[in-house]
């Protein structure tokens, strides 16, 4: 294995040696490293290990040698570079070999952290732990911002102390400005009685506000004061109240953005973003697609006593061609769903959501050049090869070069492909073809040559 085109399994990387490493299949199956450039590492796993207490065995097991030999089993994981092999049986696996690759005590932080980005916005993270610095987390929705305010407060002196989570985006102005700083009893109508806000009621603790830039001008200019003087005022009170918490806020716009549309306050972002990181969204994290949805379906099936269904092949794929808009939050849902959606206990393609196409009216028809309509193609946010139209229809588009053959062009996974694509696209063929990368031809031909019945619009 090895970037040479010459090698029996090429991984196209410029981390991965020309002749990287060898796969020795026999009794067993064992890896070799061929002197490779940045090393092959290990990581054994311990089959008597539980997602609950993970031992140190989780981390690297050893970088092999120039020449060294180790004999691997199912469930055991291979670094070459930054590419990640994983060894599995044909059977489908123990649910006891699922692993969270992360060196971290359960619960704080990560639960896989494998990219590179992410392994540095979680160092940055612990080092920003350790002093009372505010934290700006940005990153996409459901990229995991909350995850980090937790590992954040765990890893710091307030550790079992109140973490207040709040959604910004959530509350109506009046309501959020009445939860964080409370008020005084017959401040306003329904004021019934004092109540202290929840910036006070998490004192010695840390307050994670989420969305921030959805946060009024009004009440971003209330924090502002809090972050200064240490205190907060409830509404309709005269007195202000000393209050010690650390804040860590998160938000998937750019701020500095909304500075220069007057949307949010220079003077706040400025106080707030003390340590900023961000955190890199899914499709731009492909090493940890395959764990995460393997720990997710894991979890889900251990909860609900279901037996934990295979994923095959074609779904991997599908997963590292889809853009995952939703990201690690909506991977999750796919993983919790498809148990109930798959057939003898194996997980395809078809429980995997196709890219999304905008509806026919909304594409610009001066986006595809009539010399050029019959031959574009959709790509994944990755790094994706050129494909030739009857390629393009045997395979989902995928970000990782793989050596295995593609499946035949009159298979049932090819056929459900089709049919996915005219149902999601209502019948229409030309959105179809578009959809899967091929010319409206190739799409009826193909429709033709599988006994397809001729799609209705709808």
């Amino acid at each position: 294995m090895g970037r040479g085109i010459d090698n029996d399994i090429r991984i196209d990387d410029q981390s991965v040696s020309r002749y990287h490493l060898l796969i020795h299949v026999a009794d067993g199956i064992a890896v070799e490293d061929l002197g490779s450039a940045n090393g092959t590492l290990l990581f054994r796993v311990d089959p008597e290990d539980t997602l609950e207490a993970p031992t140190r065995r989780n981390e690297a097991e050893a970088r092999l040698r120039g020449g060294e030999r180790r004999l691997l089993e199912p469930g055991d994981f291979v670094r070459a570079g930054s590419a990640l092999l994983m060894v599995q049986s044909r059977r489908p696996a123990s649910t006891r070999n699922v692993r969270a690759l992360s060196t971290h005590p359960p619960g704080e932080g990560p639960a896989v952290l494998l990219d590179p980005e992410m392994k540095r916005a979680y160092e940055i993270a612990l080092r920003a732990a350790q002093s009372g610095i505010s934290v700006l987390i940005t990153g996409e929705t459901g990229s995991g911002k909350e995850v980090f305010a937790e590992t954040i407060h765990q890893r710091s002196s307030r550790r079992g102390r109140p973490l207040l989570r709040l959604n910004c985006a959530a509350l109506s102005e009046s309501l959020l400005e009445s939860q964080l700083f409370g008020h005084e009893r017959g401040a306003f109508t329904g004021a019934n009685q004092t109540k202290a806000g929840l910036l006070e009621s998490t004192d010695g603790g840390t307050v994670f506000l989420d969305e921030i830039g959805e946060m009024p001008l009004s009440i971003q200019a209330k924090l502002l004061r809090v972050l200064e003087e240490r205190s907060v005022l409830r509404v309709g009170a005269t007195k202000p109240r000393p209050i010690d918490v650390r804040f860590v806020w998160a938000t998937n716009r750019d701020l500095r953005v909304e500075v220069q549309a007057g949307r949010f306050r220079n003077d706040l972002y400025y106080r707030i973003a003390g340590v900023e990181f961000s955190i890199p969204p899914l499709r731009r994290r492909p090493l940890e697609i395959e764990p995460l949805a393997r720990l997710f379906l894991y979890r889900f099936c251990e909860r609900s006593g279901l037996p934990m269904p295979e994923l095959t092949e074609s779904a991997l794929r599908a997963m590292h061609a889809y853009s995952w808009p939703g990201n690690v939050r909506e991977l999750k849902n796919i993983m919790e769903r498809a148990p109930f959606l798959c057939e003898n206990g194996v997980v395809t393609a078809a429980q995997i959501p196709l890219p999304p196409q905008p509806p026919l009216n909304e594409i610009d028809a001066d986006e595809f050049p009539p010399e050029e309509q019959d031959r574009t193609q959709v790509f994944a946010p990755l790094r994706v090869p050129q494909f030739s139209e009857e390629r393009a229809l045997a395979e989902p588009l995928s970000s990782v070069p793989r050596s295995e053959p593609l499946p035949g062009i009159d298979s049932e996974e090819e056929r459900q492909r089709v049919l996915r694509a005219l149902e999601q696209c209502g019948g229409n063929q030309t959105r179809a073809a578009k959809l899967l990368g091929v010319s409206r031809r190739t799409l009826i031909n193909r429709v033709e040559r599988l006994n397809l019945p001729r799609p209705k619009k709808t």
